[in-house]
């Protein structure tokens, strides 16, 4: 049976704990007057009685007793949805997503993130859903409920951060923000105990290594041709192996993000070699004569084990300057991989990588193309975004891992073959910054809720 959204309201009710359904929403849902039955939200579930509304015959509001509603931990009334599976009326979504530096603030309660974790809540508007943020240290688990912030409509239009104890959710979206977040012990025993103890889907678990996701596609025929040629050690022995077959590499970190540690390396007439990279003091770049020479100069403060040598790919440029994209993908209401944003990143003058941080500048994909392809850029796009969907589908089922978001770093090399450079699981969303993608914001984050609405089931 599919979900129905009601309007959800409460009403004190001294004798009964209870459900005030209308005789449509009765027949709707297939109950009758005074059925015993269970309603659950999230991981909690109160036994009650239903109660037909013969006043409304065919309003969509809901009513619940007071009792009722403190027994769920019900958050706050507005629209929702219903589910009747058996002999229990599910009341939801609840969906929580779950972070730490989670704090006792009602003006930032998730820190220097709150402005972003704000912007998310803020797609719940008209899903029917109960929307929250919480860190593993917040669950009471004999309970089953959780202390939570939401963010609440205020009488003059505006939006407030509000704690409240409501239940354990549905489904959790995992936004923990580090690998040394990832490290904490509380963050461990909450996943483990999600894997092993409780009934309770989480997708994006985790991070991706660039190791790791190679190990994944590159064996795979339909995925091999968009994945560059990659060593998981960065040996002297594999540089130069590679530089031998290709002009260009590049020396990566396995764990690194944002372009952080990424090193350039082209082999240039007369046996001389041009290594670029980005510090603090802005971009470098030297230039040695021998492979040894080079490899001493980067790994002086580097771990090779650390890195990984990847096949450099000679992109397209816009303006004398490479580009890629930043291909943004999600999960829709029907389990389906769709492509919420396409931003193309264009490197910054003498630059290693396209990263804003690095002077690099941001423009709606398909501009870009359009000014490069002319009247051919539908075509290019199209093979880019079904080269992006294949990696997804490819990514999901070899992890074997519920994947609701993936931010795919893609570019076009000089003969127009389609590269994926790499994959994130807790993709940035700073590309969205740019005042052309405010809508593909907007959508991004109304597909997290929509995924959410799949996995759990409403």
């Amino acid at each position: 049976m599919d979900s129905i959204l009601v309007r959800l309201r409460f009403f004190s009710h001294r004798n009964v704990t209870g459900i005030f359904l209308s005789p449509s929403m009765c027949q709707k849902l297939q109950l009758m007057p005074h059925q015993p039955i269970m309603i659950s939200l999230g991981k909690r579930e109160v036994p009650a009685v239903v109660l037909q509304d013969k006043k409304n015959s065919d309003s969509n509001t809901v009513r619940l007793t007071n009792s009722l509603r403190r027994e769920l931990y019900i958050p706050h009334g507005g629209l929702i949805h219903l589910k009747r599976e058996g002999n229990v009326l599910r009341i939801g979504p609840a969906i929580g997503i779950v972070t730490t530096g989670v704090r006792q603030d009602a003006r930032k309660p998730i820190g220097m993130r709150t402005s972003a974790f704000y912007k998310l809540l803020l797609a719940q508007r008209g899903k029917g859903v109960f929307y929250y943020i919480f860190s593993p240290s917040d669950i009471d688990w004999d309970r089953n409920t959780v202390d939570a912030w939401f963010l609440r409509p205020t009488a003059d239009g505006r939006y407030q951060w509000q704690y409240i104890t409501t239940a354990v959710p549905d489904v959790v979206y995992d936004r923990i923000p580090s690998r040394n977040a990832e490290r904490q012990e509380q963050v461990k025993d909450f996943k483990m105990r999600l894997y092993t103890k409780v009934n309770l889907p989480m997708f994006n678990c985790g991070f991706f290594n660039k190791w790791g996701v190679h190990k994944l596609l590159y064996p795979l025929e339909d995925v091999k041709e968009f994945i560059p040629e990659t060593y998981s050690h960065a040996s002297l022995e594999n540089l130069r192996q590679m530089l031998k077959k290709y002009r260009m590499v590049y020396l990566k970190p396995k764990n690194g993000s944002l372009g952080y540690g990424i090193v350039k390396v082209v082999r240039q007439p007369g046996r001389r070699f041009k290594v670029s990279y980005h510090t603090a003091g802005g971009n470098v770049e030297r230039f040695f004569s021998s492979y040894s020479s080079l490899y001493q100069h980067v790994f002086r403060n580097r771990r090779p084990s650390a890195y990984l040598v990847q096949q450099g790919v000679e992109l397209h440029t816009y303006q004398r300057r490479p580009f890629d994209f930043r291909v943004h993908m999600h999960k829709n209401l029907q389990n389906d991989w769709v492509i919420s944003c396409m931003a193309a990143k264009v490197a910054g003058p003498g630059s290693v990588t396209t990263h804003v941080r690095t002077g690099g500048t941001v423009i709606p994909g398909s501009d870009l193309l359009k000014s490069i392809f002319g009247i051919e850029w539908p075509i290019i796009e199209q093979r880019i975004n079904s080269a992006a969907v294949r990696i997804a589908k490819a990514i999901e089922e070899t992890k074997g891992d519920p994947l609701g978001e993936l931010g795919l770093d893609m570019g076009i090399d000089v003969n127009g073959h389609v590269w994926m450079f790499e994959a994130n699981s807790k993709p940035g969303r700073s590309v969205f910054k740019h005042a052309a993608l405010k809508q593909a914001d907007e959508f991004s984050r109304s597909l997290l809720i929509d995924f959410s609405c799949f996995l759990a089931n409403f």
